[in-house]
């Protein structure tokens, strides 16, 4: 009788592992999220929001503890440390820069307005008059210290929806849920930005990011500064708007290389792994 007691908990954990990791990852960040967007009465200082993304560290920890283990924990953790995986998927750090740079280039044109760096969202972090350069790389440093989303999204989550989909379908469907996982974002009063297009966007660079992952033999170090690198594009580059003062058309110019860009990988790299070399990483 005490053994069944003990076990049911576990097993029914296990059985849903990836539900539950998911809705943890929502509600250790949701409420953070919510309150920054002036959606809950509450404010948290601006550095709670700054490693809203521990959230999903201490999400994906704690979840594949109950399922796997201090094995499986140390074994997540040790995908930091994958570094030796080739020049090539370090240079494919200036990928999402380039897109977004492409998006800024393709706006100004379809515009006929000048680029404005003035407009830039990093001169609202560290001022108008700060000389934006010196700050790139450590920006990058840091969004990737602070920022843990990669620890769920890639290391909890991607994994189990590999164990029973080809990478291309999982990647799509953790495109959806990363993309549902920005909602209370938009909700913010001087957001302007449509939803439709963005969703879109996250789930096109979801194959990238699974591209990677699978390529570098599940290394969530490369996956970070993948993400830190596209977190740095968009607060340097001015993605956000530009003269005319709307970032529409530049997010459908980026949601459009970004779909192109998938469209490349998967006919390269093939649906099943997302890589000729190496199977898709489904280890838990």
């Amino acid at each position: 009788m005490s053994d069944s007691v003990t076990t049911a908990p576990s097993t029914f954990v296990r059985r849903r592992a990836l539900s539950l990791g998911i809705a943890a990852m929502f509600l250790l960040t949701w409420p953070i999220d919510l309150a920054h967007s002036g959606q809950l009465p509450l404010q948290p200082p601006f550095i709670v929001y700054l490693f809203l993304g521990w959230g999903f560290v201490i999400a994906a920890v704690a979840m594949t503890w109950l399922t796997g283990g201090r094995g499986a924990v140390v074994t997540l953790l040790k995908r930091f440390l994958i570094w030796r995986v080739g020049w090539a998927w370090y240079a494919a750090l200036l990928i999402p820069p380039a897109i977004m740079g492409g998006a800024v280039l393709a706006n100004a044109w379809y515009t006929a307005q000048p680029i404005d760096f003035s407009t830039v969202f990093a001169h609202r972090i560290f001022g108008a008059s700060a000389d934006l350069p010196m700050f790139i790389v450590p920006f990058l440093l840091v969004d990737a210290i602070s920022n843990g989303e990669e620890i769920g999204w890639r290391g909890y989550v991607l994994p189990r929806l590999q164990a029973r989909h080809n990478a291309l379908v999982a990647s799509l469907l953790l495109g959806v849920v990363w993309a549902l996982w920005h909602f209370p974002k938009f909700l913010a009063p001087d957001n302007t930005t449509p939803f439709g297009p963005f969703v879109v966007k996250i789930i096109a660079e979801a194959v990238l990011f699974t591209w990677i992952y699978n390529n570098t033999r599940g290394s969530l170090l490369l996956t970070t500064l993948f993400h830190a690198a596209s977190n740095t594009a968009g607060v340097f580059l001015p993605i956000a708007n530009t003269v005319v003062g709307s970032n529409v058309t530049t997010l459908i110019f980026q949601t459009a290389l970004d779909v192109a860009a998938a469209i490349v990988v998967v006919a390269v790299a093939g649906p099943a792994n997302l890589s000729r070399t190496l199977s898709r990483q489904t280890q838990i």
